[in-house]
């Protein structure tokens, strides 16, 4: 009996002490996706003032571009790194809100769609888990799809066309959109377009 009551108790001390780790580790975690998303919203933050001081083409803006694509590139290198020692998508169940959802924003800020596709995956998972926001999975979805040159499936995905106007890229099944979209969380189509004034110049 006292065998088996020492085995529980070392048991016992090995459960917590596994779980004081995992909660230091998901605090590290939670601080490094906090001043990533920090400087990322600072350095945009920055490059849009002198966009509008300067204008897109001046030597300002070129530079500040410059700067948030090298920024990008090593916060997307801290959250792959964060993404192989966690085993998963850092979500709510490893760092809470609002934080579930820096390691996707800083995914979709890549310009490389081998990225994309690689974690798209990995974000799905975590959506159908409850760790993501659905939109979020609906969002990189329509983005791979564009990439590759398919219709998107929600509608999320938006650019300029040759008549200088804010276009939907095309879609697949419009006739069901608003209902793949109400699945996704998604505002109906209608008034996404209107929100962000598709059909009317920038």
């Amino acid at each position: 009996m006292k065998k088996i009551l020492s085995l529980l108790a070392f048991f016992s001390l090995l459960t917590g002490s596994l779980q004081a780790q995992q909660a230091s580790n998901n605090t590290e975690i939670r601080n490094k996706l906090s001043k990533i998303y920090d400087i990322d919203q600072k350095e945009r933050a920055k490059y849009d003032e002198l966009e509008r001081q300067y204008g897109w083409g001046a030597k300002e803006s070129q530079d500040a571009r410059q700067k948030i694509k090298e920024m990008d590139q090593q916060h997307l290198k801290e959250v792959e790194d964060i993404i192989q020692k966690v085993g998963k998508y850092p979500g709510k169940d490893v760092v809470g809100q609002p934080l579930d959802q820096v390691a996707f924003l800083i995914i979709q800020h890549s310009t490389d769609r081998a990225v994309h596709e690689k974690y798209l995956p990995i974000i799905t998972e975590a959506a159908q888990k409850g760790n993501i926001d659905k939109a979020s999975a609906a969002v990189l979805t329509d983005l791979v799809k564009v990439q590759k040159k398919e219709k998107q499936v929600y509608g999320t995905q938006i650019h300029i066309n040759n008549k200088g106007e804010k276009d939907l890229y095309p879609v697949e099944d419009l006739a069901n959109i608003n209902q793949r979209r109400k699945e996704m969380d998604l505002e109906p189509l209608e008034n996404f377009l209107r929100r962000m004034g598709v059909g009317a110049k920038p």
